[in-house]
């Protein structure tokens, strides 16, 4: 080969590839933006390859609460649709997921294939017999599409964030967390910053508090307990003598989690207003760092109302945290 042609070859590759990367950011950015509300998820039914058996025990496999509650709660709010009513407006949903035949089982998944910030999620299986024998892949599926509604939130919050709370946090913590903007201080001193939001129908609640290294708690009850010492005496009830505590009898969720390439624990379970009646979910989130551990109590009160989207906005600030 000579040279002239190896300069020929390597042109009509550049060339190729600068039109397929102008042609994919064309394409991106003629879709429309994605719609439907936060862990909404269509699932699209391929009734030609499978009989509704199949879909019923995907949606069961597919159907995980939300943990320690008042109510039980799923995770996910799941609407079907059948794949040849799978047009218009259901293919800008931000979250999908496809069903088809295929003689293996996989899982894959495709960013901005109808709209723009989606997911569509792709599950193809020969029997409800390989579905059931890859039920810890589609039960992870979950958890993934709660990450994606996550990092979604976050991003939306880093836009427009309580400017006067991130400095405070900032100063007293020495942490970056974006708090929305409908949050205000409900209390803030030397070790604790809390800050609340109020709407007629719930109320979230988010504090932070630095602890010594040399004051660490060592267990998840001395975690609960020290976090107990300091919401005691900080939020009140409406009640006489009332005061937030963990609801002793309740069940208590525990898993690792990373957030900002830090590892944390994260706790779960039901707090009450002692000599009162109101009660919620809360989260407590501890850092264990090399300098001082910080802790994050977030929580919800919300009565009658569904608990999914508040709790998600919760873990949403969290993520953004930065040390």
């Amino acid at each position: 080969m000579t040279k002239n042609q190896k300069t020929i070859i390597i042109i009509i590759v550049v060339l190729f590839t600068s039109f397929f990367i102008i042609t994919q950011k064309r394409d991106s950015s003629d879709l429309p933006p994605a719609i439907g509300d936060p862990l909404e998820l269509i699932l699209v039914k391929d009734l030609k390859g499978f009989n509704e058996p199949f879909f019923k025990i995907l949606k069961q496999l597919l159907t995980t609460t939300i943990g320690p509650s008042p109510q039980v709660e799923n995770t996910l709010n799941i609407s079907e649709v059948n794949n040849s009513g799978f047009k218009g407006i259901l293919k800008r949903h931000q979250n999908i997921l496809i069903t088809s035949k295929s003689e293996q089982f996989s899982i894959s998944f495709q960013r901005n294939l109808f709209a723009l910030d989606q997911v569509v999620f792709f599950i193809q299986s020969p029997s409800i017999e390989e579905l059931l024998n890859n039920k810890n892949q589609i039960i992870s599926l979950v958890k993934q599409i709660k990450n994606i509604e996550t990092n979604r939130l976050s991003s939306k919050f880093t836009t427009y964030s309580n400017q006067d709370i991130e400095k405070r946090i900032q100063e007293t913590h020495k942490i970056s967390l974006k708090i929305p903007k409908d949050f205000f201080f409900a209390h803030s001193d030397s070790t604790v910053t809390w800050v609340r939001r109020e709407t007629p129908k719930l109320s979230q609640g988010i504090l932070v508090v630095g602890l010594e290294k040399k004051h660490h708690p060592s267990s998840t009850d001395l975690i609960i307990e020290y976090i107990d010492s300091i919401v005691g005496s900080h939020i009140l009830g409406p009640a006489k003598n009332s005061y937030m505590t963990h609801e002793k009898d309740a069940p208590i969720k525990i898993e690792e989690i990373k957030i900002a390439e830090f590892k944390a624990l994260k706790i779960q379970s039901l707090w009450k207003m002692e000599n009162d009646f109101m009660g919620g979910i809360f989260n407590i989130y501890y850092f264990y760092l090399e300098k001082d551990p910080v802790l994050i109590y977030t929580y919800l009160y919300a009565p009658g109302e569904r608990k999914n989207l508040p709790l998600l906005q919760l873990d949403a600030v969290v993520n953004t945290i930065i040390f």
